[in-house]
């Protein structure tokens, strides 16, 4: 037959494989993803974490405490200092954080300085803006806790979260009637092969409203097909994490849209037109809650609950920058090129390995879509949808090239279906040389997380990196004298080789040590 899928075709979606069960091979890939998302952590503080900390710490909105960290942070006169921005990353990821308060408090106090001290804040970072930020963040005494709190977020909310969607993603390929050897393959390559490791490092809300979309798909769509019975609770689900996405960015309003048309076609299909769309309406139901506690929320933080963040913020902030006196307006071709290509922040730079979902037409067209049409059009629907409302915002164009692609990362599951079913049929030859190829790119990125120019080089030429030992080195004057002329993480990935070959040998470690036996004794 001549293709991958050959390569590894063995078992039936049900069987077992390599002695393994379904469950051993899902928990051990969200171990891995886990665990290697985690080692590539980055104590970057997003806006998000600034929020995150205040409902934690404080029970509060307010961010009083970090005004003129960031842009975002904007003082209203006579309110006080809120986050201009939707606030559903950062409440999600408050509970973690609200628990681990103690060990905060003990490997982390916020110590601000005392009256004549002097504070000392070298560092190696060549970024004006980072060398600002570190240089507040010491004066007020929160340098510690601000990068213990992002490291938090990233290692415990946002990398388990990303592994979770790749067992999710397993669960689907296996549905699809892959094996599930060849799901495994697919799956890692969703985990290791797109900007999902990248983003996966930090507290992401652009990463946060992918995952939510997926989630909301899967119960609607439902390719298990048991349970009918729960078919309207599902739904409810599904609008839930739409109305979810939009609590965590307006750029949610597009999957939430599009999932509740998917939800409103699926049931029109099943039940006719008047009776499907009566039944779709619980899709809105499950929206309300999220969506209204938004609406409280900017009425909270701004004082009206119908305006978005960015028409209370100064204009000053957006005077002279862009066509529109908001930054948004009518789509802009070079932001919908730049959204795929730039050599900064372009998705199809990041991950070339998703062009190959350009050729998934053809193999619908030929029949040969293991992929229902439902979900193919779904897929094709909201990443159109998604690049066309984001090459709307014109600051797009002005702050990407800073972290690399953010805004289009919500497209990344779906292009990643469409892709798996052209890379399986593909050439074993040609399959392997571009999974290994995409591994290459996007660990490279995680590990410096700069653009891929800048990554490769210094990957290449310099050694590999972790970014967090990165971020001591730079500032090893005062947390690590001993790293300040640089370090290797060889030892690092050593050991999370051996840990992770443990994990993939050892058979059923939950088992019970006493095999079953077979009879009873007389």
């Amino acid at each position: 037959m001549g293709v991958l899928e050959q390569a590894v075709h063995a078992e039936t979606a049900g069987a077992g494989w390599g002695g393994m069960s379904a469950r051993g091979i899902q928990v051990r890939l969200f171990l891995t993803c886990w665990i290697v998302y985690a080692l590539h952590f980055t104590p970057f503080v997003t806006r998000e974490a600034f929020l995150m900390m205040s409902v934690a710490e404080h029970g509060t909105a307010r961010v009083d405490e970090y005004a003129g960290m960031h842009s975002d942070l904007v003082t209203f006169p006579g309110r006080g200092t809120y986050m201009t921005n939707n606030p559903g990353a950062s409440l999600a990821a408050a509970l973690p954080y609200w628990l681990a308060q103690p060990v905060m408090n003990r490997i982390a106090p916020v110590r601000p300085p005392k009256p004549g001290e002097k504070v000392m804040a070298e560092t190696k970072e060549e970024r004006l803006n980072r060398i600002r930020f570190f240089r507040l963040a010491r004066q007020r005494g929160l340098d510690l806790r601000l990068g213990a709190a992002a490291s938090f977020a990233a290692v415990f909310f946002m990398a388990p979260l990303a592994a979770l969607s790749a067992v999710l993603m397993w669960r689907l390929f296996v549905h699809l009637g892959y094996s599930q050897k060849m799901s495994l393959w697919l799956a890692l390559l969703y985990a290791f092969g797109t900007p999902v490791f990248l983003r996966a490092g930090s507290l992401s809300l652009n990463l946060l409203v992918a995952l939510l979309t997926l989630a909301a798909l899967v119960l609607l769509w439902w390719p298990a097909g048991t349970r009918p019975e729960w078919e309207r609770w599902r739904i409810i689900g599904a609008g839930f994490l739409g109305g979810y996405a939009v609590l965590t960015d307006y750029s949610g309003v597009v999957p939430a849209a599009a999932l509740g048309l998917y939800a409103f076609a699926l049931q029109v299909k099943k039940k006719t037109l008047w009776p499907g769309f009566r039944y779709s309406l619980w899709y809105l139901a499950g929206a309300v809650a999220p969506v209204a506690f938004l609406l409280y929320w900017q009425w909270l933080s701004y004082g009206d609950p119908w305006l978005p963040a960015q028409f209370h913020m100064p204009k000053e902030i957006f005077k002279g920058l862009y066509a529109t006196e908001r930054g948004v307006g009518w789509p802009m071709p070079m932001i919908l090129w730049g959204l795929l290509f730039d050599p900064t922040y372009g998705l199809l730079v990041y991950a070339p390995v998703l062009t190959l979902a350009l050729y998934h037409p053809v193999l619908a067209w030929r029949g040969q879509s293991r992929l229902p049409k439902h979900v193919t059009i779904f897929c094709w629907v909201f990443s159109a949808a998604m690049w066309l409302f984001l090459s709307c915002i014109y600051y797009t164009i002005r702050f990407q090239w800073i972290e690399g692609t953010r805004y289009i990362i919500p497209v990344v599951p779906f292009l990643v279906l469409l892709a798996a079913e052209v890379l399986a049929r593909a050439p074993r030859a040609v399959a392997w040389t571009l999974a290994v190829l995409a591994a290459v790119e996007s660990w490279t990125l995680a590990m410096v997380r700069e653009h891929p120019v800048e990554s490769f080089s210094r990957v290449f030429l310099k050694g590999p990196e972790l970014p967090w030992l990165t971020t001591l080195i730079k500032t090893a004057p005062q947390y690590a004298p001993q790293l300040a002329e640089g370090a290797s993480p060889f030892g690092l990935f050593l050991a999370t080789g051996l840990l992770l070959w443990v994990i993939w040998r050892a058979r059923a470690p939950w088992g019970s040590m006493e095999p079953p036996m077979n009879k009873s004794i007389e």
